[in-house]
């Protein structure tokens, strides 16, 4: 296995210009989100607003109760009153955003009309209602309201305090605090290299036991890595590989051995990732396991604890929530009793003057004085219920920016687990980090990275060409390896300064020069990870990989695994030769072969001229505006009907297309017909899987223009999402032209593809 790279401790100014650029470009990605929603709130009317599902309108108050921390949760519906439907239509809110609630006001001609309102969080997101929980404060709505998205400032102040927090750590100073994870910060500023023991612990002197009987080597590998390791350890997973299953079994494993030398207790895991998708996964396969008789001794009842609210949950992992534990726990009948005495007050307060029971006068200020009083003492009994609740938890699952919250105020864990760390901004994962001894991340750096909105990558591609270009005037030699990375792959705008020495110093060091040891370096831009950048410093010793996939047909993996995973993605053989013939409900006809039978399809509209359209966006300053092509649409959409004709179910055809407007398109085509079919951005669909994936490139200009195309990384997750069949519809000679990249995967489609003229669909 390789070793890790020399690396070099950085200088206290190395430290304070990593600090300083992270802090800078977080302050700048700040700034973009708050002017896009002042650009948005200002500019665009509100059925605009509605349109891009930045705001929900004509919703009325279904109910108001009191959350955790003694929050007013207001849920919100689409009354029957002003509504022909009463399900919430396509939005962007998603759980912890934070909105606005304001009555709707008539708009005066040629001026918008001022709105009142409250300002909350998003609690809770349902197909009809949504919940928001607003700080204390006299609630008063009106009937008829609107709820607006608003700029995250919550979560930029976390990651800066952190960030601060961590500077006064490393950096001398009159007030330098303490830290009981040293040797986890120096691995991860490389100040001292990360280490493991040689022989991975024992469980009860008997060596390796596995939980699982489904591992296969790399698997094992990866798990006995993260075991050995004294202080970190890197598991890079590429799809469908089984990451999620190796991390649930690195839990277990954990679980099985003594915290330390000096106890017999069982370690403490905090388990995170960037997503709330991502950890509801891992927290419904622990909860599964946790019920086998194999694991329970392992996590009994009470051990597993999510915090914050999942966006997916069963009744049964309803119970491993923070929330119902405090709320219907046995210590929470006292703080039961609180919370039904304020919503009897906040019930009265609501209604109407006139209504039996509407309070008035000096007696409603008395009732909201009532209120205050008892949200107070609420919080003091429930802040002592939630700390023994999570005291008592061997397993704590949060989102990172969530680990920061005041539940784990001075809580510390052994271990932390970051999955997904590849879609995760550095300062984000610094929150869990901090409270822990030990770090484990898990991802893919060959997926999609973090989404940034201030992004400054003017000129890198020129700028890495160039280096590139040095590198093989200067060392000739050496130029056919140590140049491969450019010749495989597009410039990413994730890669930083770093990536661009990577390449240079690899010439360098197969010319014999030598080349001085690496150190830690301030970011170009905050896509690139903490995962990229300890792959960086330390080289691929720092990780293992997964090498066997378990989702895709072999032809469909051949590519990605050739051009991002070093030819070493092996598809294991339950599922290589899999096709769509080989489902229950695939009709047997020689129709059915023909559009069943391929597990790569290639439609090429090259010559058809079925040209791009430019979406024009009604606020210019947010961008050009978003593409579309028709034509193409009509293809994709002839081709969903055949695979449904022939057998495979709609909710397991999942189109992917990298532009919203030609979502639109190809819904408005599919979505009455097919329901449950997919249709989405390739965003969407990250960490997702189907049968069968049509992905429409769009892009068909004279000019060969790309735009997202040429983000590799974005196109390795659309390739990689099907099971048994890939069904691609573009342009060759357009997508072609958009990189080396794109350029090869053309190629490999006229050569492994069944190819078919796309003019004969339309």
């Amino acid at each position: 296995m390789a070793a890790l790279l020399e690396t070099r401790a950085p200088t206290e100014a190395e430290l304070e210009a990593f600090f300083s650029r992270h802090e800078e470009l977080l302050a700048a990605e700040r700034a973009e989100e708050e002017e896009q929603t002042r650009l948005l709130n200002t500019n665009c009317s509100p059925k605009l607003l509605e349109s891009k599902g930045l705001a929900l309108g004509s919703l009325g108050v279904a109910s108001i109760s009191v959350g955790l921390g003694g929050k007013t949760l207001v849920e919100l519906c689409r009354p029957i009153a002003y509504n022909v439907d009463t399900e919430l239509p396509l939005h962007t809110f998603r759980n912890g955003d934070p909105a606005r609630i304001e009555e709707i006001v008539p708009e005066k001609k040629g001026k918008k009309a001022e709105a009142a309102g409250v300002d909350g969080v998003v609690y809770r997101v349902g197909r009809d209602k949504i919940v928001v929980a607003v700080s204390e404060g006299d609630v008063e709505l009106p009937e008829r309201l609107r709820l607006l998205k608003l700029a995250n400032s919550a979560t930029y102040d976390r990651m800066r305090r952190t960030l601060e927090h961590l500077r006064r750590l490393v950096l001398p100073g009159e007030s330098t605090p303490n830290a009981a994870n040293w040797p986890l910060i120096n691995a991860l500023l490389g100040i001292s290299p990360p280490t493991w023991s040689t022989i991975p612990p024992p469980l009860n002197g008997d060596g390796m036991h596995w939980y699982s009987s489904r591992l296969n080597d790399s698997q094992k590998e990866a798990i006995e890595f993260c075991l050995r390791a004294d202080t970190l350890a890197c598991i890079h997973g590429p799809p469908g590989t089984g990451k999620t299953h190796t991390l649930i079994e690195v839990i277990f494993q954990l679980l099985a051995r003594p915290a330390g030398p000096e106890t017999t207790q069982p370690p403490r895991i905090l388990v995170t990732a960037p997503s709330n998708l991502a950890l509801d996964n891992l927290l419904l396969r622990l909860h599964t396991l946790a019920q086998l008789p194999d694991y329970a001794g392992l996590l009994p009842p009470g051990s597993i604890l999510r915090l914050g609210h999942p966006t997916r949950v069963n009744r049964d992992l309803v119970r491993e929530t923070l929330d119902w534990r405090a709320a219907n726990g046995e210590e929470g009948a006292l703080v039961r009793d609180v919370g039904k005495e304020i919503e009897g007050h906040l019930s009265d307060l609501g209604r109407k003057r006139g209504e039996k029971g509407a309070v008035k006068g000096r007696e409603r200020g008395n009732k909201w004085q009532e209120v205050r009083e008892l949200r107070k003492e609420y919080r003091q009994r429930e802040a002592k219920v939630v700390t023994n609740t999570v005291r008592r938890a061997r397993v704590v699952l949060a989102t990172c920016h969530t680990a920061g919250a005041r539940q784990l105020n001075n809580m510390q864990f052994d271990v932390a687990i970051v999955d997904e760390a590849t879609q995760a901004v550095e300062a984000v994962c610094w929150v869990p980090i901090l409270k822990s001894k030990k770090l484990i991340l898990a991802g893919d750096p060959q997926q999609l990275p973090p989404t940034i909105l201030s992004k400054d990558t003017k000129g890198k591609r020129k700028e890495k060409k160039q280096k590139v270009e040095g590198a093989k005037k200067t060392m000739p030699e050496a130029k056919e390896t140590a140049v491969a990375s450019e010749e495989d792959g597009p410039v990413s705008e994730a890669d930083s300064s770093d990536g661009d020495e990577q390449v240079v110093e690899a010439s360098k060091k197969l010319a014999g020069i030598s080349v001085k040891a690496k150190s830690l370096r301030p970011p170009h831009t905050l896509e690139t990870t903490l995962f990229d950048r300890l792959e960086r410093l330390y080289g691929p010793g720092v990780k293992r990989v997964l090498k066997v996939q378990y989702r895709m047909n072999e032809r469909i993996a051949a590519f990605p695994s050739a051009t991002l995973y070093g030819g070493e993605l092996v598809s294991d053989e339950s599922v290589a030769h899999r096709t769509l013939l080989d489902l229950p409900t695939a009709s047997d006809s020689d129709d059915a072969r023909d559009v069943l039978e391929h597990p790569v399809v290639f439609f090429d509209t090259d010559g058809c001229e079925f040209y791009e359209r430019s979406e024009a966006d009604d606020v210019k300053s947010l961008g050009e505006g978003s593409k579309a092509n028709e034509n193409e649409a009509v293809v994709v959409a002839a081709w969903a009907r055949k695979l449904v004709q022939h057998g495979v179910a709609p909710a397991e055809v999942g189109i992917v297309v990298p532009y919203q407007a030609q979502v639109s398109v190809l819904a408005g085509m599919l979505r009455d017909e097919y329901p449950e079919m997919t249709i989405g951005t390739v965003d969407g669909l990250q960490g997702q899987e189907r049968d069968a994936v049509i992905l429409s490139l769009v892009r068909s200009n004279e000019k060969g223009e790309v735009g997202f195309l040429g983000e590799h990384r974005r196109l390795n997750v659309a390739m990689t999402r099907p099971r048994m069949q890939l069904c691609v519809v573009g342009d060759s000679s357009t997508v072609a032209k958009g990189s080396a990249y794109l350029k090869k995967w053309m190629a490999w489609l006229e050569e492994n593809a069944d190819v078919r003229y796309a003019g004969d669909e339309v």
